[in-house]
């Protein structure tokens, strides 16, 4: 069932599908872009980053629930052949026909395809493939639509009233106050995609500010997925940024498993980190406070250093249990070293 063949006969073979293309142009560029989406993503960040875009499918959107399991399945590191065959079973048992049927094909092959590594410019030529270019023709997915969303961004913010406006101030002199500390605590929790639907009516200098924070696939995510925005909307952005914020300043300082290394001289540290591979100095280091940051990066050949912080600089959010392990490893190494 690997080849999705029975979805692929029933959603192809037996529908007309110029028919349901003309009538459906809309949900089809739907799930094209939604693909495309979880295509850069995993791209960027890895199949791990999937799980956060499809949290946000609005819940009305055809085949939420699957699109959510299918993503979930595929995070969680199932096998393809079985990941295809719960696809195709499920499918089969809901007996999907005509437009249904086609929508599911294409966000099955899809995100197979992503499973499978493919580019992204191969997941596009496989929708060129199965629509009729006549009918719905895929431009690369980085030029799609922009000139129209970033036209329709001008008028919305034209149209913005003074209460309007004071929001989207205030949220960018919150997030212009944070430190670099707070910006690695806040990217760490799913909640801070409150902002991404502000993020494209904030000002030039706010969105460079999001954009050297938060990698290139996610801004590039929050670019594409431009919506029309209510006041009412800005307004729960704004509460709920302030509310994200007062949580993390005023949680608790944990004391870090590598606090207890300060102690150790230089050249200790030296040879810790000789015996230390990159990835794990880099996973140990994410999110570190800037004083223990520092103390490794003293120490450290020039070389490790600059590789280390640009691994920590373009790495995608991690689990936080990946980076207890990785500094109880160098934990356990020092004190083997002292033994």
């Amino acid at each position: 069932m690997n080849d999705l063949k029975e979805i692929r006969e029933r959603a192809l073979a037996g529908n007309d599908i110029r028919k349901i293309v003309k009538e459906n142009i809309n949900k089809i560029s739907e799930a094209y872009e939604l693909v495309m989406r979880f295509s850069y993503q995993a791209r960027s960040e890895g199949v791990l980053a999937m799980e956060y875009e499809a949290g946000r499918i609005p819940k009305d959107m055809p085949f939420c629930r699957e699109i959510g399991s299918m993503v979930r399945l595929v995070v969680e590191g199932t096998d393809p052949e079985f990941v295809a065959e719960w696809m195709t079973l499920r499918f089969l048992s809901e007996n999907y026909q005509g437009l249904e049927a086609l929508l599911y094909f294409l966000y099955a092959r899809g995100i197979l395809l992503i499973q499978a590594g493919e580019s992204p410019y191969l997941i596009e030529g496989f929708f060129q493939a199965v629509i009729p270019q006549d009918l719905l023709l895929f431009d690369r997915w980085q030029r799609t639509g922009i000139d129209q969303k970033l036209k329709m961004v001008k008028e919305i913010k034209a149209a913005l009233s003074e209460q309007e406006k004071a929001y989207l101030n205030s949220i960018s002199e919150d997030l212009f106050c944070l430190t670099e500390a707070e910006w690695n605590d806040i990217l760490q929790t799913k909640a801070f995609c409150v902002i991404d639907r502000v993020v494209p009516y904030l000002d030039g200098k706010a969105q460079a500010l999001v954009r050297s924070h938060v990698n290139e696939g996610r801004y590039y995510a929050i670019m594409q997925s431009i919506t029309a925005i209510e006041e009412q909307e800005i307004c729960q952005c704004h509460e709920k940024l302030k509310l994200l914020i007062n949580e993390i300043r005023t949680k608790p300082e944990d004391k870090s498993i590598l606090s207890e290394l300060l102690q150790k001289s230089d050249e200790e540290m030296q040879a810790l980190i000789a015996k230390l591979d990159v990835r794990t100095i880099t996973l140990a280091l994410k999110g570190e406070s800037k004083k223990i940051s520092q103390y490794f990066f003293r120490n450290m050949p020039l070389g490790t250093k600059y590789r280390v912080q640009d691994e920590i600089e373009y790495m995608g959010p991690v689990r936080k249990c990946d980076v207890e392990e990785a500094q109880r490893q160098i934990c356990r190494m020092a004190e083997e070293m002292i033994k």
